[in-house]
């Protein structure tokens, strides 16, 4: 992967319900492999809370777009106030911002509102006056012109008219001469290496799949519709169980997505990762509901990371925007490689916090068990003592019983405390989860293990086994070759995942053995 290239930002800034977070779709759509992800779009004001970020191209020139909450106290959302000033921060990092209106309405108090904000800021502004659906429109939208800004553009973010005369104005506002290589005379070099890396994927191959009859409960949903975008990973569309041809994935981004119950921390903790108020923080439950993407370096590694809305039953979801910010959760797991999964250690484990694990483990990710909030279970909110830590260690593995194999590491997002200790155990994890093995070395491990302890015989009928094999990594997958599935009995094919796991260090990685029944005279494969 190339080096990061520098690009201006360009905050969407407006009252709530105005589009821009369809606007936000829209201009991001023309890149979205490269960084874009949909933000959820609904009819009532206020969806929009924490600040999105994605790229967007226009005649060779490329700039960061940020989706940004309403201002204003027309949002319904009770948590307007610290989303508006989430909003106001966003303007402060904006090299231009687009103050997006709706022709409908005309005219509010609340864009007077936004336009206080915008004056106390020095940097160029245009105006999109937005749901000008036809031309016959424009002339109700005249009124916008006495702002006094010379750049207006009449579009619709929804049907995508006179994006176009937006973008050109945009381009020709901002300064390029600090981004030189945001610019056209870079723009061969930057999608060469793109069609390279889209050349050396696989065509064609779709998300990792759960397979049927796995738990999950309450949490399963249909991926699909709202929950449709791409997510911004090299390896997100991976398919079925195969090997990642060489070890290139290595100087690649290691990608984490947050995962747990509402009200554990993540967003407290994506915080202090980035080193930045990035994420909005509220005591609401629910308070995340587009997953947040970020990178950031820890030495010299990168990471990717995903904070996504906290999961809860679908029973309980109340509105489509939570039904949608759960969807996205899902398929933010799906694209990642490690799995964070956070828990609150003054709460303890609750059953939502086990349905999220199962999930988790249906999805065949790479897992460490985050227990945030760790300096609550001190009297003086200091690190555990490692009797305290042990005790606890062994509820919290009670507790999971679908993760017995996941690192666990204790954290304070509060304190910034555990951090190394988390991002390491994470390198373990992913490491793990592309670990390739030699066919030889795990045909005799396997067999000595056989060997001390045989299988149980079912019915007067014998488990015999002719070969083992690796067929797949992330995550790594075996292919065992027996006579008879049926003979396989579930505590015995626990038996040989833990063989592997412990011959081979296979710690922090689902691991899936796949059974192949050996047709009578049929020719063993090589």
């Amino acid at each position: 992967m190339g080096r990061d290239v520098q690009r201006p930002k360009v905050a969407l800034i407006g009252r709530p319900n105005v589009g821009k977070s369809t606007l936000f779709n829209r201009l991001i759509g023309r890149e979205s492999r490269r960084g874009g992800r949909s933000a959820i779009v609904a009819k009532r004001a206020g969806v929009t809370r924490d600040r999105l970020y994605g790229v967007c191209e226009w005649d060779g020139y490329e700039f960061t777009v940020i989706d940004c909450g309403g201002i204003g106290e027309q949002s319904e959302d009770p948590l307007w106030l610290p989303v508006a000033e989430n909003s106001l921060l966003a303007m402060t990092q904006a090299d231009l911002v687009v103050f997006l209106t709706d022709a409908q309405s005309g005219l509010t108090l609340g864009d007077d509102a936004v336009l206080k904000e915008l004056r106390r800021h020095a940097c160029p502004i245009v105006v999109a006056v937005n749901k000008v659906d036809a031309g016959k429109h424009e002339a109700d939208a005249f009124e916008f012109y006495k702002l006094g800004y010379p750049d207006v553009a009449f579009i619709s973010a929804q049907s995508g008219r006179r994006i176009n005369e937006l973008l050109d104005m945009v381009v020709a506002r901002i300064d390029w001469s600090s981004f030189p290589e945001a610019t056209p005379a870079f723009a061969a070099e930057r999608y060469g290496a793109r069609i390279e890396l889209e050349l050396l994927e696989a065509p064609g191959a779709e998300a990792r799949e759960p397979q049927a009859g796995q738990a999950g409960g309450d949490l399963e949903v249909e991926p699909g519709g709202e929950g449709g975008e791409e997510y911004p990973f090299a390896w997100a569309a991976l398919g079925p169980p195969r090997f990642v041809p060489d070890l290139s994935w290595r100087d690649e981004p290691v990608q984490l997505v947050f995962a747990g119950r509402q009200n554990v921390g993540k967003s407290s903790l994506t915080n202090a990762l980035l080193g930045e108020q990035r994420a909005l923080v509220a005591e609401l439950p629910g308070t995340t509901r587009d997953p947040l993407f970020a990178s950031f370096m820890h030495g010299e590694q990168r990471f990717e990371l995903l904070d996504t809305a906290g999961m809860k039953r679908i029973s309980r979801l109340k509105l489509d925007v939570d039904y949608y910010a759960l969807i996205r959760a899902e398929k933010g797991m799906r694209s990642s490689e490690v799995a964070l999964l956070t828990l609150d250690g003054a709460e303890g484990i609750n059953e939502q916090d086990k349905r999220v694990a199962a999930k988790i483990e249906e999805l065949a990710r790479a897992v460490v068990v985050v227990v945030n909030k760790s300096d609550l279970l001190t009297e003086e909110g200091g690190p555990l003592d490692e009797p305290l830590r042990e005790a606890h260690l062994d509820y919290v593995r009670g507790e999971l019983g679908k993760l017995p194999w996941a690192e666990v590491v204790y954290v304070s997002a509060l304190r910034g405390r555990g951090l190394d200790e988390l991002l390491s155990a994470a390198l373990r994890a992913r490491e793990n989860f592309h670990r390739r093995i030699d066919n030889t070395v795990l045909r005799a491990v396997l067999k000595e293990a056989i060997a001390l302890s045989p299988p149980p015989i079912v019915k007067n009928r014998e488990l015999r086994f002719y070969d083992f094999r690796q067929v797949g990594n992330c995550p790594p997958a075996f292919l065992v070759e027996i006579n008879e599935k049926l003979l396989m009995r579930q505590a015995y094919r626990r038996y040989l995942e833990n063989t592997l796991r412990k011959h081979f260090a296979l710690g922090g990685t689902h691991i899936e053995l796949v059974l192949y029944e050996k047709r009578k005279g049929a020719k063993r494969g090589g």
